[in-house]
């Protein structure tokens, strides 16, 4: 195994976990078995959770740094150079030679935008905790995490909450592992369907109560087209979602959860940080893919300024 060379160490944000070339085919609608259907429209991206997170927080003027695990083969080294033209720091990505990269094929509805997600891990082994670069995680003043490494979360966790790091989690599904994260955590931001998980079919409340009894500062739902709900200890908010022309939404929670850490560093109340956020991830989904439709916090700040223009967003430098 070997390591991407060093560079400055010193991030305002890192974010461990999952990244993956997505390859990804709009269909006018989804096929039936042992059909053949011609493409609409194609195009290859950079994806995963903790990774698109990290890009999103750079478009938006963050100093960001990623901690994963790629192959030696033309998918990992595709993942990495898509990162580098982002000019997201990928120094402490473990490449493994001689193993197959994360790789996901996505179907995107042309009508509705919404996307079906075919993935595999490739053959590479989880990262373990000796291969966290632990100055790294202590130079940051916020750590992201995903579901996708447990182990090297939960270490690179421990470290940061030691040292008043704050902790996101980004909770897309409940896996073996997950649930001994959450209170590690200082923002656990959870999808609709981690929500539906953890709370056994329960309301989004529901599942917010048992999220915030794992002791975080605040709980969020993202709930697609509809927004989020979030709790904290001034209590229960619903934040609205905003209307776009949708032509994918591959990504939108990734997105939402590196727009966060952005608002999070402004020092924002929650509504603030949940209503930016929202806008961040919709208008991610007017452009194919995870990452091709990130705007810049100039745009963002724009676009808010037209569709909440009672809703002030002072930026620090």
């Amino acid at each position: 195994m070997k390591k991407e060379d060093n560079t400055e160490k010193g991030y305002k944000v890192v974010a461990l976990g999952y990244s993956a070339l997505d390859y990804l085919g709009v269909v006018p609608y989804f096929p039936r078995v042992n059909r053949k259907m011609r493409l609409r429209k194609f195009d290859i991206q950079g994806g995963g959770p903790a990774a698109t997170a990290a890009v999103t927080a750079r478009r938006l003027g963050l100093k960001t740094s990623f901690i994963g695990i790629v192959g030696d083969d033309s998918f990992g080294r595709m993942i990495l150079e898509e990162m580098r033209r982002e000019r997201v720091d990928i120094s402490s990505v473990i490449i493994v030679k001689g193993k197959e990269s994360q790789f996901a094929f996505i179907m995107v509805d042309e009508v509705t935008g919404d996307r079906t997600i075919l993935w595999t891990r490739g053959s590479l082994p989880f990262i373990k905790e000796e291969q966290v670069d632990t100055d790294l995680i202590l130079s940051a003043d916020i750590l992201l995490i995903d579901t996708l490494e447990p182990q090297a979360a939960a270490y690179a966790a421990e470290i940061a909450g030691k040292k008043g790091i704050p902790v996101v989690i980004d909770a897309g599904t409940l896996r073996d592992g997950v649930t001994e994260l959450l209170p590690l955590c200082d923002y656990i931001i959870a999808s609709e369907v981690f929500a539906d998980q953890i709370s056994r079919g329960g309301s989004v409340e529901e599942a917010l109560d048992i999220l915030h009894s794992y002791g975080p500062e605040a709980s969020v739902v993202t709930l697609g087209e509809n927004g989020c709900i979030a709790l904290d200890a001034d209590g229960l908010i619903s934040v609205e979602g905003f209307n776009v022309d949708v032509v994918d939404t591959t990504g939108a929670g990734d997105v939402f959860h590196g727009a966060f850490l952005f608002a999070l560093m402004q020092g924002w109340d929650l509504y603030r940080m949940c209503v930016f956020s929202n806008a961040v991830a919709a208008l991610k989904c007017r452009k194919l893919g995870g990452r091709a439709g990130i705007c810049d916090i100039e745009k963002t700040i724009e676009y808010l300024s037209e569709t909440k223009p009672g809703l002030k967003f002072e930026i620090s430098e």
